[in-house]
């Protein structure tokens, strides 16, 4: 196919294909420039409209993880069905991955902060983790022998 014959301000050529009826490429005919132009200015708009759910969206509950996998896979249907706008998804994905890790958190916070109160409360914390084996003397194990019997 040829090639369009427009030449650029820096004196190349065009490399789009040209249009049979007369050598230009559809971008650099005078009689398709309105067209364009207004082409250009649909696609510019189309891009920077912000992607929203509409306002009577119910929100979902998302309590725990079998919740939020709920929700997750509702929208993966939605994506495949075309309703719901992929950056939506995304953003809600990237949310739901960050809620997740706190729900996991939230409970190793309240284990370790049960475990620093008791170690607070006991009268010598130092001895709860002594996990060293006390040695007994001999006569000591001799008499745990001869009371077994």
């Amino acid at each position: 196919m040829a090639k369009c014959q427009f030449r650029k301000k820096n004196g190349n050529r065009c490399t789009a294909n040209a249009q049979p009826a007369n050598g230009l490429c559809v971008f650099h005919d005078p009689s398709k420039a309105a067209d364009g132009h207004r082409a250009r200015r649909a696609g510019g708009l189309r891009r920077t409209r912000s992607a929203v759910l509409a306002p009577d969206t119910p929100d979902h509950p998302l309590g725990s993880t079998t919740e939020i996998a709920r929700l997750l896979g509702d929208s993966i249907n939605q994506i495949r069905r075309g309703e719901l706008d992929p950056r939506v998804a995304n953003a809600m994905g990237y949310m739901a991955s960050v809620l997740l890790k706190a729900l996991h958190q939230g409970p190793v916070e309240e284990r370790l902060a049960y475990l620093e109160a008791i170690l607070m409360r006991s009268s010598s914390g130092s001895d709860i983790f002594n996990f060293t084996q006390k040695r007994e003397t001999p006569s000591e194990q001799s008499s745990e022998t001869t009371k077994g019997d």
